[in-house]
């Protein structure tokens, strides 16, 4: 009889190593599968990561279980430890025990969990950056990217060459760690005019830290970041409807990046806000100090964006509708030395710039106008169902100041309108609302991604037709000096006071990394240009792009 419960004993501890050691080694064996040699399909190895993803989350949830269980145990009154003679042998072995409940048995338990968390190492994936992860989830690490190549024809010719460029070339690191602290830098490296005789190098564009202690609700950003002023401002340059952004892009002038605190966040489903207080100096500036006028001119700038999507708020599906509003408003230094001009319009081609506002100072020692109060106001509408999207904005830029000389002293106002519509269509079928989040639609996932082999579609497809218009008939040649005035152009030696545009847009998107777009885009100018000595009412602009990144 002793005998048999012997030999029982002993299929029942190779049964247990058994079950351990495959509980082990299941891990093991799927991230060996995961960095195998690419002959498997891509399909094969993200169900690979999700099966691998699935069993770290397993486990961190079971040792978080038995943590509780052991807490609720210490709070009760404690449980009589088992007698030696009848104690299993190893502590391994006491937590394999089906419904172990001393504390013993528990803290035991604890231990094999976690040493099965740490076999399983660092976590690597790719989706949306490249991703490594602490098993126990007290850190991330992504590393991002991205590239974009375009070619742009120009005519008529003679007015802006025709040229290959590098429009963004972007490598970042963004790090989470305990999940409410999170540190994000990025490089451009492509910095500088990608249509001028301005060399190209390497500037910050990201260089800011968040602190989520009150997520979703709210969240503070500190350091070199975008504040969020609009709709195509707010959003990301991988995710524009558009290969370029529409002209009220232009009205912020250097202010797309700029530093100092933000605090952001939902108040409630469906209402997202944003408010920024920053130097109001743009790309990687400090406030200048060089003399008593810019000193004066060191307040902040204030920004702040309101959005509220009914059709979340409403739980309406597939569908988006979203208002929103913003301002910004701050002193910007006008002294002499650094005389300061309102903001100078481009073609959406970025081809010809067709309006350039003389500075509100004249040169020289001492200052002829006062530093220049500086607002932008914008209002934002998003519209979509299914497959279907209709975006638009209006920007306003004010700029108010007083001539000091020559005499007589004046006060001016001058203001500069732009705004566009645009619709777009997924012709493949997708759901713009499947992409939306936190106020704005992210990446577009094609419902069949790009593939010449068995199982492969042909991406996502999507058309989109836009119209912008311009008005800075505020701006003119009769106004006194230095209270707004127009300057010279190049290639133009003149401006107009009034565009508008119409683009015509085929975007490919054959997977959630990799975009293709062809634009035409013709700018009509309302009074005619004199670029390089020959008379233009429009500019037609033929461009291609081919973007990639991860």
């Amino acid at each position: 009889m002793a005998h048999g419960l012997e030999e029982r004993q002993r299929r029942a501890r190779r049964q247990h190593a058994a079950t351990s050691l495959w509980g082990v080694s299941k891990p093991l064996i799927a991230a060996v599968a995961f960095v195998l040699p690419a002959q498997a399909s891509a399909q094969d190895a993200e169900q690979r990561i999700r099966q691998l993803e699935e069993q770290v989350r397993a486990l961190t949830q079971e040792l978080q279980a038995v943590k509780a269980q052991i807490q609720q145990q210490q709070a009760a009154k404690p449980v009589a430890a088992p007698a030696p003679e009848t104690a299993p042998p190893q502590p391994a072995r006491r937590a394999e025990v089906p419904g172990a409940t001393s504390t013993g048995e528990l803290q035991d338990r604890v231990q094999v969990l976690e040493q099965r968390i740490e076999q399983q190492g660092i976590q690597a994936r790719f989706s949306e950056g490249i991703i490594f992860e602490d098993p126990r989830g007290n850190w991330t690490l992504r590393v991002t990217g991205r590239l974009q190549l375009d070619y742009r024809d120009f005519s008529p010719n003679g007015s802006v060459a025709d040229t290959f460029s590098v429009r963004r070339a972007r490598l970042g690191v963004d790090t989470t760690v305990f999940k409410d602290y999170r540190i994000v830098v990025e490089g451009e490296f492509a910095n500088g005019n990608a249509t001028g005789n301005t060399p190209q190098n390497v500037a910050l564009t990201l260089g800011y830290f968040d602190i989520g202690w009150f997520s979703p609700y709210a969240r503070l950003r500190l350091g070199q970041f975008k504040p969020a002023f609009g709709y195509e401002q707010t959003l990301l340059d991988l995710y524009s409807s558009f290969m370029e952004r529409g002209l009220t892009q232009n009205l912020l002038q250097n202010l797309n990046y700029d530093r100092g605190l933000m605090v952001y966040g939902a108040a409630y489903r469906g209402l997202y806000y944003a408010a920024s207080l920053t130097n109001g100096t743009g790309t990687n500036l400090e406030e200048r100090q060089g003399n008593a006028q810019e000193v004066k001119a060191d307040s902040k700038e204030f920004t702040f964006r309101g959005v509220t999507n009914f059709a979340e708020l409403f739980q309406l599906r597939d569908s988006i509708i979203q208002i929103g509003a913003s301002y910004k408003t701050g002193t910007v230094a006008n002294s002499a030395a650094n005389p300061y001009a309102a903001a100078t319009m481009q073609t959406e081609a970025r081809g010809i710039t067709f309006f350039t506002p003389a500075a509100f100072n004249g040169a020289g020692t001492n200052p002829n106008a006062s530093n220049i109060e500086r607002r932008l106001r914008n209002a934002e509408m998003l519209l979509s169902y299914g497959p279907m999207k209709l975006q638009g904005e209006y920007t306003q830029a004010e700029y108010e100041g007083t001539r000091l000389s020559p005499a007589p002293r004046l006060s001016f106002n001058r203001k500069v309108d732009a705004a566009y519509i645009g619709a777009l269509w997924l012709i493949t079928g997708e759901t713009y609302a499947d992409f939306y989040r936190d106020g704005m639609i992210g990446k577009i996932r094609p419902r069949n991604r790009f593939g010449w082999g068995p199982g492969g579609g042909w991406g996502a497809w999507e058309l989109g037709l836009r119209y912008s218009i311009f008005d800075g008939s505020d701006f003119s040649n009769s106004n006194p000096p230095n209270t707004g005035r127009l300057s010279s152009t190049s290639p133009a030696s003149n401006s107009t006071t009034k565009a508008d545009a119409y683009t015509v847009q085929l975007k490919w998107i054959p997977n959630v990394y990799t975009r293709f777009w062809l634009d035409w885009v013709r700018t009509n100018f309302d009074t005619p240009l004199i670029v390089n000595g020959r008379s233009e009412d429009h500019e037609d602009a033929v461009m291609l792009r081919g973007q990639i990144d991860f």
